[in-house]
């Protein structure tokens, strides 16, 4: 097992961790280096890889080949590499993605690191239940009901002893491990002949009767990513044209580079945004603790899904307990079980990576955007 200052070392290397700093109330700083999990959990395309990355991954990753098990569907798939459906249609050549056959090969350029999956055996406990058993192995229902072979109609229909087997996900592939220190010196390269050159950090938001911006110092982009926060607010705010301010935070400072005491926001291309929030928190121009009490679930899920709608979202880190607030409202909205298992990492538990909706620490009081470069 890696030691803490082998993780920290690394960590600190590939820009995932900072020394302590003096913290804003709204820095997504950490105080203590990411676990070894947190490490090997972190976007592919924000860590680095061992492997190379392959020249048809512009996100600069190592090429996958995911083979469709039973019961998996499009969405599904998507939502365990981190990637959207769009994408995989894309690079697969799909004509018709409700129409993938089991033991199907599908490229992917991952997100999420794509791991071996190994067989287990349960027994059944006194007392349990198979929601309980789900959340124990990182599933949601439908996936341990899939993987099982058992019916939704047999949800509840558990009995002491009785034993089933399903495959769950295990260590994580070789190539797709954090990249050793040693090689850090040619991440540049990285991104094959799909990385494209990097964009001018030098077009500020401004904010406006829709926005307001926290410190308008921070708050440069590329003009792409200016342009897409522009678009998404404009979409939410034509929907939620009597709600408060669109809260941003921190973006990058002009020019871009390292901006302490975050982890990100150097190349122009993130962006913290806070949570709707009603009552008495309404109009708060600060990030403040969000709960049951004070969340607006309705307006949050607008402004988070117009900022999926552009299509440019490489990831949202969000708190675990708080997606389960919007996973819900989406799906009571009529959002597709697709859409659901494309986008979020609940209901899976905050130890499993998964979706473009996904948990990271320091992230209860805002949520924070990367878009594509």
């Amino acid at each position: 097992m890696k030691s803490l200052h082998a993780i920290a070392t690394l960590a600190l290397v590939i820009g995932l961790w900072a020394p302590p700093a003096a913290a804003s109330e709204d820095s997504d700083v950490q105080h203590a280096p990411p676990t070894a999990a947190e490490l090997e959990a972190a976007p592919l395309s924000l860590r680095g890889t061992r492997g190379a990355p392959h020249p048809d991954c512009t996100n600069g990753v190592p090429q996958w080949l995911h083979e469709v098990k039973p019961g998996e569907h499009l969405g599904l798939i998507a939502g365990r590499y981190g990637v959207r459906r769009a994408e995989l249609v894309e690079l697969n050549g799909i004509e018709n993605p409700n129409l993938i056959r089991t033991g199907q090969s599908l490229a992917v350029c991952p997100e999420i690191a794509p791991r071996q999956q190994k067989l287990v055996t349960h027994v059944v406990a006194s007392g349990e239940t198979m929601t309980e058993i789900a959340e124990r192995y990182s599933l949601s229902i439908a996936e341990l009901l899939e993987r099982s072979g058992r019916e939704l109609s047999n949800l509840n229909h558990v009995r002491v002893g009785q034993s089933f087997s399903f495959l769950v996900d295990d260590g994580i592939v070789e190539a797709f491990k954090p990249p050793l220190p040693k090689k850090v010196a040619k991440k540049k390269k990285r991104g094959g002949k799909g990385k494209h050159k990097r964009s001018k950090v030098s077009v500020q938001l401004l904010g406006g009767k829709y926005m307001h911006i926290k410190r308008p110092r921070l708050a440069y982009g590329t003009a792409k990513t200016v342009g897409l926060i522009e678009g998404a607010v404009g979409q939410y705010k034509r929907k939620h044209a009597r709600g408060p301010k669109v809260l941003i935070g921190n973006l990058s400072k002009e020019g871009g580079g390292k901006l302490e005491p975050h982890l990100s926001h150097r190349h122009g291309v993130d962006i913290d945004v806070g949570y709707v929030l009603k009552g008495e928190t309404l109009a708060s121009t600060r990030f403040r603790g969000v709960n049951q009490s004070t969340l607006d679930p309705k307006r949050t899920w607008a402004l988070v899904k117009a900022f999926l709608d552009t299509d440019e979202v490489r990831y949202i880190f969000m708190d675990y307990a708080l997606q389960k607030t919007l996973y819900e409202h989406a799906k009571s909205a009529g959002a597709s079980q697709d859409d659901l298992d494309e986008l979020f990492q609940y209901p899976r538990g905050r130890g499993r990576s998964h979706g473009i909706i996904r948990h990271w620490r320091s992230h209860k009081n805002h949520f924070h955007v990367r878009f594509e470069k």
